[in-house]
């Protein structure tokens, strides 16, 4: 039973894997649906043309045009919500409702004295196009069928009848068979990507995302949060030193304890590790960025309580102006910057404090 559910439901993956992968999918069907509206008006747009080129074809006009329509304005919302992953789903199933309500239409009152081939190629066709849980692509496929069976019975002659209603028990289960094993292909072929993109951005030591998984999603940021964003840069500082003295393990550990402490406050999705001890930060909520920071010095002071070999760590924030992401980071960079050289010269300042105490 749960090899059932889980091929029909998630694409013959386990429940977890599907959601780790959930958001590749919905890329993936997206791209889909522009490509497949777009070939659909210009199909379209073609046997428009050939309707009013051949008077014989006249009738099928304005079932295109309807069709055509029908497709410019799912290209448009598919266009004004690239992000809206429920407005594309509704988009998807709308792209699909017109396809098999033409195929219908053709079928059963244009050419009613024809067996309905157009219609039951669509039927095998359709699902397939986007990788959706097989489940709702049998449901979709039983009640297009169940309509088209109404169109035949109501609008044909018994004997073209007959041959449709066969034809569309034979390809409607094809339909759901195919679909169901095309839609687990596509979907293992995804979560296999998904690992790979796993693996390559993120960073072995610390398990947080490294450089490339940065270079790759920064760009999403403004697009989601434009007037709320910051950028916090995180230097640990004594890496080098540590190395030499302590060896390298040491090191590893003490960069694992700073990322488990970032992880904490920002969330492990927005902290990056970009160099050997550098760590940036995405932040989506501007007034937090203060707190934030305290609050990390805070966590590593009591850890340092623990791990003795545990260094300080400098900050540098900005926050996002209407430029791009890496302009952003460059401006926290220098505040890290700045605020190390200062730390610097207090550092420097207490210790001529306490060499002037010991000479007196």
């Amino acid at each position: 039973m749960e090899t059932l559910r889980n091929l029909l439901l998630y694409g013959g993956v386990e429940p977890d894997v599907y959601r780790n992968c959930r958001d590749e999918l919905r890329k993936e069907n997206r791209a889909k649906l522009v490509f497949f509206l777009s070939i659909a008006i210009f199909f379209l747009l073609i046997a428009m043309m050939i309707c009013c080129m051949v008077k014989s074809l006249a009738g099928g006009f304005i079932p295109y045009v309807g069709a055509l329509a029908g497709c410019l304005a799912l290209l448009g919302v598919t266009q004004s919500f690239p992000d809206k992953y429920m407005v594309l789903a509704i988009c998807a199933d709308g792209f699909l409702a017109v396809c098999y309500l033409l195929g219908i239409y053709l079928g059963c009152f244009i050419y009613a004295d024809q067996p309905a081939t157009c219609f039951h190629i669509l039927a095998v066709v359709l699902p397939m196009l986007f990788t959706r849980p097989a489940l709702w692509n049998i449901l979709r496929t039983a009640l297009y069928e169940g309509v088209f069976a109404c169109c035949v019975v109501t609008f044909k002659t018994p004997e073209v009848a007959a041959m449709d209603l066969m034809d569309a028990v034979l390809f409607g289960l094809m339909a759901c068979v195919i679909s169901t094993y095309y839609v687990r292909a596509l979907t293992d072929n995804v979560v296999a990507r998904c690992k790979l993109k796993v693996i390559a951005e993120t960073d072995l030591n610390t398990q947080i995302p490294n450089r490339n998984a940065y270079e790759n999603h920064m760009h999403e940021y403004p697009l989601r949060c434009a007037n709320s964003l910051s950028c916090v840069y995180v230097d640990v500082n004594g890496l080098h030193e540590l190395n030499n003295t302590k060896g390298h393990d040491a090191g590893d550990v003490m960069l694992k304890i700073v990322a488990q402490e970032m992880t904490k406050i920002f969330g492990r999705k927005d902290t990056y590790r970009i160099g050997g001890d550098e760590f940036c930060v995405l932040l989506k909520d501007e007034e937090s960025e203060a707190r934030c920071a305290k609050t990390l010095q805070a966590l590593l002071a009591e850890r340092r309580k623990v791990f003795a070999i545990l260094p300080t760590v400098s900050l540098g924030s900005a926050a996002f102006s209407g430029e791009d992401v890496a302009a952003v980071k460059d401006r926290a960079d220098r505040a890290l910057y700045c605020a190390k050289k200062e730390q610097k010269a207090r550092a420097a300042a207490e210790k001529h404090g306490d060499d002037s105490e010991r000479t007196a």
